[in-house]
């Protein structure tokens, strides 16, 4: 079909809304009032159990997990002074200590240096003992007022302490320096709800007069009090970046249309679009995910702005020789309604794209971003019409004012550029397609550059309080921020009361220390299991002698170790070994983060382990795993939303042009662009991560709207003229200025996410308006040569 016919079909269509506006202005306001009122409803949640399904064997171990073993979170502090056996400092942890067991939700137990169950040789034999459960020698006085029997005793207590072999580097390190206070929390009823209470809670006591300053410092961790900060941070950047994104969008409004009705009507179609998609969102229980909101409003914001001007360019052009209001509406419709629309269906088709992924958060972002996408459109394509299609007619269609001539003249003069600016790149097509291949053929090199990695500190960033003080923690001698453990479960109960299948977790242990990510504190590795308690009984029972430092080779032995280890208080036990003895877990510290070095482990991790229990179910759970696993997934869910997104758009233009190769022609301008993201990656060593991954197929969707502006506008002209470089250089005069408009307006709302101090964000942002400016200049330069060489549109007349 001609573009022509299809042009006189949106006429007769916008004629149609002019008529009856009044009952479109209706349907609009009950739609506008059911979707807003929903906002109130709407839930907005960091989803990371959403990255995985209930059928997926990792969700699946991970739930077998926290059944057994129950909560993997935990609130750890990391307190660091001179000596941290000084009584002032001790008595700081004692009553953090208690602080956190009274005051944070779900509280179980507090693990600290006064807080501490270690066995001890008796004459009877041995007995769990706390170093100071009567209390810090001085009752927490200054060290330099204490009696020298005080002294004696607190210097006994320390020297205990640091002979335990458990819990040097582990506990409290070697110099004594540094040590944990770790309070053990109880399984979650809501997790989502739940954490963000304990986060709250611990936020509010170790932020709390008393803990400020002294003689030490005090530097918190865990998931829930680390999960908390971070929602503080990303829903203050999401009012920020959206608050910022506002003010740009009115600003460029201002700038561009000058009019206070073309700024009302865009912001009000903009507001009430992004709203009612929010708002049924809340109506039908759907969470916003709380890392990638930003993203869809922004987008519909800068969308429906360069909608709106679009269709206001086209008014003003059709009203500054009219003078007719009703009648420029009606042709507005009918010059811009098909491109439009063609636009919002490629756009919205890159969106669906990411729904093929199986990423939880990537599905809802897809959904949502194509859900605002459609719902500016509609808002846009009829309000701006009828809006504008109200008032007085102009005088310009009788007698022109002097003022109506000056701004006529002076937009003619800028279109006339633009067309002296297609002029030249036709005069030089050779180049522009010369350096278009250098350019792309640089950028693909630079994509074999790109790595994928989850690693929470680089996404982040370290511009952010809270994220600085965990990689400090990291750096500390104690410090960890990632783990996981290695899960064994046998099918029978009492297995590990076989002193050769605890002997076989003893190797695992030592197999796992050598692993490349795994943390190593004063020469030991920071492996841990059950292994340690039944090691430090053996060498308890017989007078403390290190030789017996061991796992026994008795059955009896190492039974009668397990049975009198649990009667006589022993707190651990049951956080190693479920009550059947045959499921136990070995907990793994790591250095840092690595995507290929943490793939690496964990597959060694697993292979070792099913090696030396072959009777066995090995499993490996944590969250460091799921960010191993979420690698893989990354790069699969990039190629499919990615290849998802070429094949729609490029089917959809192919359809829309009645030409295949117009189809593959329209593509090359946008994957120009895609290449040069994916390059620039790549040399500057920006990882590929949950946010970064959406660039390249969302500009990919994006990009190629003035593609069909621009060749929608050439095919156009050449029904009337059967001349290629009339077409293309009238082209250039009557939407040139229109599409640096509204890629001047995207790359205005991406330029807020580079104020962020969330590096990601940073990222997108930067990368956003590369890739947008750079799909500008190729649809400038590449789309308009490779049509004029390649003449998709037939032979000229």
């Amino acid at each position: 079909m001609s573009l022509s016919k299809i042009n006189a079909w949106f006429q007769k269509a916008g004629a149609f809304q002019i008529r009856h506006r009044k009952l479109f202005l209706a349907c609009i306001l009950i739609v506008s009032i059911a979707g807003l009122t929903g906002l109130s409803r709407l839930r907005i949640e960091d989803n990371q159990d959403g990255w995985f399904d209930d059928t997926e064997q990792i969700q699946i171990d991970q739930d077998t997990f926290k059944a057994v073993f129950g909560n993997e979170d935990a609130v750890m502090v990391l307190v660091q002074a001179p000596d941290v056996f000084d009584p002032l400092v001790l008595d700081a942890i004692d009553r953090l200590g208690k602080r956190l067991e009274a005051e944070v939700p779900f509280a179980d137990r507090v693990t600290s240096l006064t807080e501490l169950s270690v066995s001890r040789g008796t004459d009877d034999g041995f007995e769990i003992v706390n170093p100071f459960e009567d209390g810090i020698p001085g009752g927490g006085r200054p060290l330099a007022e204490l009696t020298e029997a005080e002294r004696a005793e607190l210097a006994e207590k320390k020297a205990f302490i640091l002979s335990r072999s458990a819990l040097v580097n582990n506990l409290v390190s070697d110099d004594a320096a540094e040590t944990w206070v770790i309070l053990s929390l109880l399984p979650f009823e809501d997790d989502f709800a739940d954490q963000y209470e304990v986060g709250d809670a611990a936020i509010a006591v170790l932020e709390s007069a008393e803990f400020a300053g002294g003689a030490y410092t005090m530097k918190a961790s865990g998931m829930s009090y680390t999960e908390t900060e971070e929602r503080a941070v990303i829903l203050k950047e999401a009012a920020l970046r959206v608050s910022s994104g506002f003010i740009v969008m009115l600003l460029c409004l201002v700038f561009f249309v000058k009019s206070l009705r073309g700024v009302l009507v865009p912001i009000a179609a903009t507001a009430l679009g992004i709203g009612s998609v929010l708002g049924f969102c809340g109506w039908f229980g759907i969470a916003a995910d709380s890392t990638l909101i930003t993203l869809p409003i922004l987008l519909g914001m800068a969308l429906s702005v360069g909608y709106s001007i679009h269709y206001i360019n086209a008014f003003r052009l059709q009203f500054r020789n009219s003078g007719k209001r009703a009648e420029s509406a009606v042709a507005a419709v009918k010059e811009t309604g098909w491109p439009i629309l063609f636009t919002v269906v490629t756009t919205v088709g890159s969106m669906i794209s990411f729904m093929t992924v199986g990423i939880g958060p990537l599905k809802w972002l897809g959904a949502t971003c194509a859900a605002i996408v459609f719902a500016v459109y509609v808002y846009v394509i009829v309000l701006i019409p009828v809006l504008l299609s109200y008032g007085k007619d102009s005088s310009m269609a009788s007698v022109p004012t002097p003022k109506d001539v000056q701004l006529k003249e002076k937009a003619e003069q800028t279109d006339r550029r633009f067309e002296r600016f297609g002029a030249f790149v036709l005069k030089h097509k050779t180049a522009v397609l010369l350096f278009g291949t250098l350019v792309t053929a640089a950028s693909v090199a630079g994509i074999f550059r790109m790595t994928v990695n989850m690693d929470y500190i680089e996404m982040m960033g370290k511009r952010i309080p809270y994220v600085a003080r965990l990689q400090s923690i990291l750096e500390a001698k104690l410090g960890s921020q990632y783990s996981y453990n290695v899960m064994i479960e046998f099918p029978e109960a009492d297995a590990f009361k076989n002193p050769l299948t605890v002997q076989a977790l003893e190797r695992e242990t030592a197999e796992l220390g050598t692993l490349r990510l795994t943390r190593v504190s004063g020469g030991k590795p920071r492996v841990t299991s059950v292994v340690d308690i039944v090691k430090e009984m053996h060498q308890t029972l017989n007078g403390d002698d290190p030789a017996f430092y061991t796992v026994p080779d008795d059955p009896d032995l190492l039974t009668q170790l397990l049975f009198l280890y649990e009667i006589s208080g022993g707190e651990n036990l049951s956080n190693w070994l479920d009550d059947d003895y045959r499921t136990t877990f070995i907990h793994v510290e790591l250095s840092g983060y690595d995507a290929n070095d943490i793939v690496q482990d964990i597959a060694d991790a697993r292979r070792s382990a099913e090696s030396l229990f072959p009777q066995a179910n090995v499993s490996v759970v944590g969250t460091v795993v799921n960010f191993a696993e979420m690698n893989h997934k990354l790069v699969v869910g990039e190629l499919k939303s990615f290849m998802g997104s070429f094949l729609i758009i490029a089917l959809l233009l192919t359809l829309a042009f009645g030409s295949v190769r117009m189809g593959l022609i329209g593509m090359i301008p946008n994957l120009a662009p895609v290449a040069l993201i994916g390059g620039i990656m790549g040399y500057c060593g920006f990882s590929l991560d949950m946010l970064t991954m959406t660039i390249m197929p969302m500009i990919l969707g994006i990009a190629v709207d003035d593609t069909i502006h621009f060749t929608n506008h050439v095919k156009y002209q050449f029904e009337s003229t059967g001349n290629y470089r009339l077409s293309i250089l009238a082209t250039y005069r009557e939407i040139g200025k229109t599409l640096v408009m509204t890629t001047v307006i995207l790359c205005a709302m991406f330029l807020m996410y580079t104020f962020s101090p969330m590096a990601t964000l940073f990222r997108v942002g930067l990368l956003a308006i590369i890739g947008l400016g750079s799909a500008l200049i190729a649809d400038y330069t590449l789309t308009p040569v490779l049509i004029y060489l390649t003449k998709p549109f037939g032979k000229e007349r």
